[in-house]
């Protein structure tokens, strides 16, 4: 397994994804989710496949939303 792969498996298992969404209320743009993965890369889970990334994102936010 690559660094990308582990990285996404850690990050995964944070709440970071899932904190990202909540204070956000289940919407962002496009400069906020150039910030998650700014925070993400600053926390050290780089390299990682972004597009992947995106899809825990929306599962986070699906999650969300079924909630309220």
């Amino acid at each position: 397994m690559g660094q990308k792969e582990d990285n996404l498996k850690k990050l995964a298992k944070t709440g970071i994804l899932a904190n990202f969404v909540k204070r956000n209320k289940g919407q962002w743009d496009h400069e906020g989710w150039l910030g998650l993965l700014a925070s993400i890369k600053e926390k050290g889970y780089y390299p990682i496949d972004e597009d992947q990334v995106g899809l825990l994102l929306e599962q986070k936010k699906a999650d969300y939303l079924a909630k309220k």
